[in-house]
């Protein structure tokens, strides 16, 4: 089975994610489906990193790393989804509500990394991290109070 090259996977993830955030109702709508992104783009990556494993192109260490990086990334996810459910439910609205969550999930996730000096690993963990990134420019982007 040929997979298609990282690059494309990469531009398509990248594609979707700006279609799916576009311009969202509010800061609460638009960091849910980022979250939500962001979670389509680690069940991507882990098809992808399942694949390389089995065809050869990715070793165990190359595939552990992968696996490390997901389960940080879930795991924040996870916080991050929770936090702006929170703050939505105790009624705060508009971008100055969610965006610092939104900063905090970056950060979460880039203390909680592997080092990825591997750049095939990298290459296949760029959509994720593309989709993380652009939790912060859709909440900053959404319509609604500030």
């Amino acid at each position: 089975m040929r997979i298609a090259h990282p690059k494309v996977l990469l531009a398509v993830a990248l594609a979707a994610f700006l279609f799916a955030s576009g311009c969202p109702k509010d800061a609460y709508r638009a960091a849910i489906q980022g979250s939500s992104d962001v979670s389509q783009a680690v069940s991507s990556g882990i098809k992808i990193t399942a694949s390389y494993y089995a065809s050869g192109t990715f070793n165990d260490a190359q595939k552990a790393t992968a696996a490390k990086y997901f389960n940080v990334v879930t795991e924040c996810n996870m916080t991050f989804r929770k936090a702006v459910t929170d703050v939505h439910l105790a009624g705060l609205t508009g971008v100055s509500a969610f965006l610092p969550i939104a900063d905090s999930f970056v950060t979460c996730v880039s203390v909680g990394s592997p080092n990825l000096t591997d750049p095939k690993v990298r290459t296949v963990l760029q959509a994720v991290d593309t989709a993380i990134h652009g939790i912060s420019v859709a909440v900053a982007s959404a319509k609604g109070g500030k």
